[in-house]
């Protein structure tokens, strides 16, 4: 794993959010952003910025869970660096770059990524449908966004049906290995299945989307303490909406971090519920640097500390 190509990634997703930033500056009349920031009220800064961590800890209490689901078993604090350094990836095309997770397991004990490699994409499959609920609120009072909610509930659905049916996907898994390409990795399809089938259990899914509703509504209330702090207001589950269906939408787009549609999407929604360009334009910078680039930060800080142990147990083995 080339960390420094990880980095590079990273650094061209900063820029990309810099753009995104003076782009909503230019739209919005960076005059005007500057004095509704003069009438924000700080006082409700600390519990912003306190609000993503708390849903990283309850992600984090679902991905521990997840990893003794399939018995795999790891030092706590090399499990708390995994984790961390996953947030860093979320500004990675599709959060592919999550999947590092794996391979850092993998390195420090020994577990195939194919059978880890499921659990990222159950911990992503449950929180979207963790968001497409919290999201459906909204879309139900506000009649909008339907149709893409509609899509992505089947889309989740499908996928959920075809793991938890097992002879029709073992058969189709089968069929698929006739395949020259991937009669090579037979075994490590076998084990990917195994585990997708082990995580999507009945219980883990409602326990799972249980703590994902709750973790995710951490960051609607980012929205919401904000434009309180601007004395523009809305409602608490307006907020939550906003929040949620934004980042549905920014998945789907499968651009790094969402960027770009994550962010018209939560100033297009605050501009459709009144609230004022110029405060829409800096709550949505506030909320995007809140959910996503605070976990950036605190990921790069994660994999360096990760890059830091492997290379010690490079030392340590040669």
């Amino acid at each position: 794993m080339d960390f420094n190509q990880i980095k590079k990634k990273l650094f061209i997703s900063l820029i990309l959010g810099i753009a995104v930033v003076v782009a909503l500056g230019v739209y919005s009349d960076f005059n005007k952003i500057v004095a509704s920031i003069m009438n924000f009220n700080f006082r409700y800064l600390p519990v912003i910025l306190m609000l993503a961590p708390l849903n990283y800890f309850l992600r984090y209490i679902k991905w521990s869970y997840y990893l003794r689901i399939l018995n795999i078993r790891i030092d706590r604090a090399d499990n708390i660096r995994i984790f961390i350094a996953g947030l860093g990836m979320t500004v990675t095309p599709g959060k592919v770059g999550e999947f590092l997770k794996a391979y850092l397991i993998k390195e420090l004990n020994g577990t195939p990524a194919s059978v880890t490699s499921p659990l990222v994409l159950v911990e992503r499959l449950t929180d979207g449908i963790s968001m497409i609920l919290l999201a459906s609120v909204g879309a139900l009072r506000f009649k909008y966004g339907m149709g893409i909610l509609a899509v992505t509930v089947v889309m989740v659905a499908l996928f959920i049906a075809f793991v938890r049916f097992k002879a029709f996907a073992v058969a189709v898994i089968r069929l698929l290995k006739r395949l020259p390409l991937l009669n090579k990795i037979g075994k490590q399809i076998d084990a990917f299945y195994e585990s997708s089938y082990e995580l999507l259990n009945v219980r883990s899914l409602l326990l799972s989307v249980a703590i994902g509703v709750v973790s995710w509504s951490f960051e609607g209330l980012i929205v919401y303490l904000t434009l309180k702090a601007f004395n523009s207001p809305i409602p608490v589950l307006s907020s939550i909406f906003v929040v949620s269906f934004s980042t549905i939408v920014g998945a789907l787009t499968m651009l790094p971090g969402g960027l770009v549609a994550a962010e018209g999407s939560i100033m297009g929604l605050l501009l459709m519920m009144g609230v004022s360009r110029e405060i829409a334009s800096t709550a949505t910078i506030i909320t995007r640097f809140s959910t996503l680039w605070l976990g950036v930060a605190i990921g790069i800080a994660g994999l360096i500390s990760v890059q830091h142990k492997l290379e010690i147990k490079q030392k340590l083995v040669s």
